[in-house]
């Protein structure tokens, strides 16, 4: 009795970290979708641009396609997270959880490379 308990404790905590992880994801998709119309919109307006400025103007084409890509790609997995808990596949949850090991891996890697570029 305990464990089924236990167990349907744990479903719904998985639940609701799915929709959590799902809202983060979209939220974030909105963010960057917004910020990268209203980077277009602003910088057409301004024709004349500074050096400064210009700097703007390489870096953020490549950072939005790049977020709104791993946005998707989140969503993706926070399905196969739900659909998975849901359904109670093991296949599914562990495609889950290793597409999660793999994310952390990759934030892990950036996290050290951005420090090692700093200290250069």
């Amino acid at each position: 009795m305990a464990r089924e308990d236990s167990v349907k404790c744990l479903r719904c905590l998985l639940y609701a970290l799915n929709l959590l992880f799902w809202l983060m994801s979209i939220s974030v998709l909105a963010v960057s979708a917004w910020m990268r119309d209203y980077l277009n919109n602003v910088l057409t307006l301004t024709a004349e641009t500074r050096v400064e400025e210009a700097v703007i103007l390489t870096y953020f084409p490549v950072v939005h396609p790049v977020m709104i890509a791993v946005c998707c790609f989140l969503i993706i997995v926070g399905m196969l997270g739900y659909c998975g808990t849901v359904k109670r596949n093991l296949l599914l949850l562990a495609w889950y959880f290793g597409s999660l090991l793999v994310i952390f891996c990759v934030e892990l890697a950036c996290g050290v490379w951005t420090y090692e570029q700093e200290l250069m």
